[in-house]
């Protein structure tokens, strides 16, 4: 019988035996027992749930400021033997005591605030205006710990793999799409901290038409209204389509990680749309069953007005 708390791991592939391709392993610790007359079983987390669990401790700025986020991310992932050797690239990103990063907390808190600052405004010819690429973090492998950059709305990127009906690997009725629009802003009134006399409003029609008037007010630090109506433009382009989301069954003919791109052609989808892998859950039986959760990190808005205030190549 298995007990809470014990290391579980598991080894899968794709192919047959003779041609085993994408050999990956999963150690984890139980965590969740259903006991059964015929049958029973576990829910094991990887090793991410040490961080979780981990004992609280005192974050000071005076040991933080100026170090790049990555690196100090990646300290506080070296616990209960995880691997961090892979963890050696660096974000550019240096710490600040303006950031939420101090006080007490346990290890994954301090590295959730870490990646929470750890993004950057994107605007150049190979993306979307004002688009906003952030840094993510997941044990992909046993317990190597990875940090990882995905960059799904790069006009030139080629997906990891098609999920489509004809490619044999998805059925249409797995597919479940999720539109968000609790982030959605098509009518923005930008003012004037110190001068409610000086403000720019902007609205977008097209999404009003499609999914209601939707404002949203705010005070941002400048009396010069071109700032403010740069600031208007930049929330309404980013925040005027709802976060769309999909949670899909794959026939285990291709072995995904957290952030792959995955281009899903289906039929019931207008046209067909890359994203990036944020989660998944394995289940195994009689058969190894996986669901994964395919969109993007949202960003909330104030997040957003974070970044506008900070230069541009933050």
């Amino acid at each position: 019988m298995c007990r809470l708390g014990a290391v579980v791991e598991f080894n899968w592939s794709r192919g047959n035996l003779n041609n085993l391709q994408d050999d990956k392993t999963f150690i984890g610790i139980i965590k969740d027992i259903k006991p059964g007359r015929n049958l029973s079983t576990f829910t094991a987390l990887d090793y991410t749930t040490f961080l979780a669990e981990s004992q609280y401790e005192l974050y000071k700025s005076q040991d933080y400021i100026g170090t790049d986020l990555y690196f100090a991310a990646a300290q506080a992932c070296d616990y209960k033997g995880i691997d961090t050797s892979r963890l050696i690239g660096g974000s550019g990103i240096l710490i600040t005591k303006e950031m939420d990063l101090f006080g007490w907390k346990t290890r994954k808190e301090f590295i959730d605030a870490c990646f929470d600052e750890m993004k950057r405004l994107v605007n150049d010819d190979r993306h979307p205006k004002n688009t906003i690429r952030q840094w993510q973090y997941a044990i992909k492998n046993g317990k190597i710990m990875d940090f990882f950059y995905p960059d799904p709305d790069n006009t030139i990127n080629y997906p990891y793999v098609t999920l489509s009906v004809e490619k044999g690997n998805i059925i249409d009725e797995d597919l479940v799409s999720n539109i968000d629009t609790t982030r959605l802003v098509n009518a923005i009134t930008v003012v004037s901290k110190d001068d409610d006399n000086t403000f720019f409003q902007l609205e977008d029609a097209g999404s009003q038409d499609r999914y209601g008037i939707v404002s949203k007010f705010l005070k941002y630090p400048s009396n010069n209204k071109s700032e403010l109506e740069n600031v208007a433009y930049k929330i309404l382009n980013r925040f005027k389509e709802p976060t769309v989301s999909y949670s899909v069954s794959l026939t285990n003919k291709d072995n995904l990680d957290l952030g792959d791109l995955v281009e899903i052609d289906m039929p019931s989808l207008p046209e067909s749309d890359i994203k990036t892998v944020v989660g998944y859950e394995t289940s195994l039986s009689d058969s190894v069953l996986t669901r994964y959760a395919v969109g993007q990190t949202k960003v909330s808005f104030k997040e957003y007005l974070d970044l506008l205030k900070e230069p541009i190549d933050r």
